[in-house]
């Protein structure tokens, strides 16, 4: 009898384990499109327009899927088991199942297990899988730009790099046809160069540094001041570098988001100190003003109360009221951000799935249907929080670990508050 109940648990598991992962599945691929393909066509689209073949292509594509997985998982964990429940709600079935003495927990046992994987899976993606996948890449661009330097020039179009924009015609290669530079930037003096044709070349791989060699161009240097005043040159040849770091796509890139846990802490470590630095000179500054407007109450009660005395109250509280936030290093901000980030978007799977279980405890019309539509409602209200908490990292002056957990805080709020009530209505 004993072992006729594990095998009825296990059939149940392996039910429940099998619908979940489908519609895992249908979400997943649903989500992957949303956040992945306008940004990887606009890719493809430059890479086509190079004719770069088909394989350096795909393998581009692929290098830049890890950036979009780490949010494609939870919503799609918490899409699964909404229709999942959904699904068994509207048939009936958990209604059988709790008939036939088995209990809800069960059915929600494996739809938690699956979501604990997920969790480590997006983790696993977040602190590996990306960080590789943007140092490969970066190789790959580097040397994509190195056999063809005008990848990045549009043909027959304006291109801006860096304070000098180019007009050109057509690109073939590393050679340009028909070039029209100018500076961008208003100094007191403004140069144009015009050249039928130029040669580009890499010299610095690591800063995609390149030089344009033009031939027989025409250099036109005008005084902004005096527009009257003006110099026409000719030369056989002219030389200009051009910093193309700024050009580079930005689906990979070295920004914390693409570091891993390890690499992180050691940059949070190394720029604390440095916050911790300033921090200390905050509290001295603030302690000097303090003590200087004590000095001044006392000049001004001993019978000074004079024209410089109130002046100098008067500054001193001015510079006190500016001094309301302690210092924060920027970077040391976002790295902190971008360290909770991962465990905050890892555990999203779990604490996104706890929402999803008390759909069956109550019975839904369109049930796959209506779960789906409730894990979208979820799903948008929680990337907004995220967006939000992101946002407001460099308002405050504490660390930014509870406020990037915010999200999934509120999230496990919401999912406690609909047990209890689901539990109390049935």
């Amino acid at each position: 009898m004993k072992l006729t109940y594990k095998r009825g648990n296990l059939l149940l598991y392996k039910y429940i384990s099998k619908e979940f992962l489908l519609n895992f599945l249908v979400s997943f691929t649903f989500f992957f499109m949303i956040f992945f393909v306008n940004s990887i066509l606009l890719l493809v689209q430059r890479i086509l327009l190079r004719n770069i073949d088909l394989g350096t292509m795909l393998t581009m594509v692929l290098l830049s899927m890890p950036q979009f997985l780490i949010y494609t998982f939870p919503f799609a964990t918490l899409s699964g088991a909404s229709m999942v429940l959904g699904d068994l709600s509207s048939n009936n079935e958990l209604l059988a199942l709790k008939s036939s003495g088995i209990e809800q927990k069960k059915v929600f046992f494996p739809i938690i297990i699956c979501s604990l994987i997920f969790s480590l899976l997006t983790f696993l993606v977040s602190d590996y899988l990306l960080p590789w996948s943007n140092i490969i890449y970066r190789e790959r661009l580097t040397l994509l730009m190195r056999d063809m330097p005008t990848f990045e020039i549009e043909p027959n179009g304006t291109n801006t790099i860096g304070n000098i924009v180019i007009a050109n015609g057509s690109v073939e290669e590393s050679t340009i046809h028909d070039i029209i530079m100018t500076n961008s930037d208003r100094s007191s003096e403004n140069k144009s160069v015009a050249s039928r044709r130029g040669e580009v070349e890499m010299i610095d791989p690591s800063r995609f540094l390149y030089r344009l060699d033009l031939e027989e161009p025409s250099i036109l240097i005008t005084d902004s001041t005096d527009i009257g005043t003006n110099l026409i040159a000719n030369a056989e040849n002219a030389t200009f570098y051009l910093d193309f770091s700024n050009q580079v796509p930005s689906l990979t890139n070295t920004n914390p988001v693409n570091l891993s846990s390890r690499v992180l802490r050691a940059n949070i470590k190394e720029r604390q100190v440095r916050e911790d630095e300033d921090r200390a000179i905050y509290h001295s500054e603030r302690e000097n003003l303090r003590l200087d407007n004590a000095d001044a109450l006392k000049e001004s009660f001993s019978g000074k109360r004079g024209t410089d005395v109130y002046n100098r109250v008067e500054d001193v509280n001015a510079k006190l009221s500016g001094m309301t936030a302690l210092p924060i290093d920027f970077y040391a901000q976002y790295y902190k951000a971008e360290l909770t980030k991962k465990y905050s978007l890892s555990l999203a799977c779990f604490f996104l799935t706890l929402v999803a279980l008390p759909l069956g405890t109550v019975k839904l019309k369109y049930g796959k249907l209506t779960g789906f539509a409730i894990s979208l409602i979820i799903a948008v209200a929680y990337w907004y929080m995220m967006f939000f908490s992101q946002l407001e990292i460099f308002s405050i002056s504490t660390g930014p670990y509870l406020l990037i957990f915010a999200p999934d805080i509120a999230v496990a709020i919401l999912a406690v508050i609909l047990m209890l009530i689901m539990g109390r209505t049935r």
